[in-house]
């Protein structure tokens, strides 16, 4: 009896581990960094409306216009920028920032909680660490949001994306000054989007290629556009400045986003004129095209973004 139980034993030692998926290995890294994420429902969240002329589209069309476009793009073989029934939810505790979006980019029933993709940015407000999650669908086989893993959870890429392949698709090129950003489509249910405009910030998990996104600001002085929020040397200071201040219309804007004030997103509820917008907005944004072509002047002042509270 003592010599099969030490035979057992000697092989059990011999066998090699069972390696780590990076799945898992991220979902424990941001354990550590920013905290346990909960099993969640879509359904909880708040849906984002698609409005004409201010009025919420009822009967929406493939490629159609509307008010306020999302300016991420949807993709090829979407159905446009103004498809409705997103859904925005905040996971958001004392301790930690959790924003999900649960993204519809073909038209379905209003009720449906299948979705084309889902993604979370968990942040850590005092220390600025911050994970990223994608779940990614299509039109033929969706990914479910009503019962819907933790991400911290995670032992595969059965539910959510490798940590690689979120890397790769580069959430961190728009999200280059803060983790939470701000789109007249998302702004219309702000008040449920966690906001951390000047605290710390980094990302969990740089041996996946989260290392390789952007992580420096402009620190500009007297500029009026930096006095509420960062501005990155990605696209916050290229295509969104574009977008957001009038100088080129979002793909599926309609006539009403196309003028002013909806045209001039930033900052949002401005309540003053055009002129006025120029008048205290205009050089500001100018200055930061300039950086954003040539980061390397001096007034420009590329800063890292900070990795610890003050």
């Amino acid at each position: 009896m003592i010599r099969p139980l030490f035979c057992m034993v000697l092989i059990a030692l011999a066998s090699p581990a069972i390696a780590q998926t990076s799945n898992e290995a991220y979902a424990e890294a941001c354990r550590a960094a920013v905290g346990p994420l909960p099993e969640f429902s879509c359904a909880d969240g708040v849906p984002v409306p698609v409005t004409v002329d201010g009025v919420p589209v009822t009967d929406p069309q493939p490629q159609m216009d509307c008010d306020r476009p999302a300016l991420l793009d949807n993709g090829a073989g979407s159905d446009g920028q103004c498809v409705p029934h997103s859904r925005i939810l905040s996971l958001s505790t004392r301790d930690m920032m959790v924003s999900v979006m649960c993204r519809q980019k073909v038209i379905r029933d209003p009720a449906s909680m299948d979705f084309d993709e889902i993604d979370i940015v968990a942040h850590n407000p005092a220390t600025g660490a911050t994970c990223w999650f994608q779940a990614s669908g299509s039109r033929e086989a969706p990914v479910s949001g009503l019962a819907v893993p933790s991400p911290t959870d995670a032992r595969d890429n059965s539910f959510w994306n490798e940590p690689e392949q979120v890397a790769a698709d580069g959430c961190g090129n728009c999200h280059d000054n803060d983790p939470f950003m701000y789109s007249p489509f998302v702004g219309q249910v702000w008040h449920a989007v966690p906001q951390a405009p000047f605290g710390p910030y980094f990302h969990v998990g740089g041996q996946f290629g989260f290392d390789q996104w952007p992580t420096e600001t402009f620190a500009l002085r007297d500029n009026t556009c930096v006095s509420c929020h960062r501005v990155g040397m990605a696209e916050t200071c290229g295509n969104l400045t574009r977008l957001m201040t009038g100088k080129e219309p979002p793909p599926g804007a309609d006539a009403a986003a196309l003028r002013y004030p909806l045209s001039h997103a930033m900052p949002p509820a401005f309540g003053q004129s055009l002129p006025s917008w120029h008048v205290i907005y205009g050089d500001a944004v100018s200055q930061i095209a300039s950086c954003c072509a040539d980061p390397t002047q001096q007034a420009c002042m590329l800063t890292p973004l900070p990795k610890a509270a003050p």
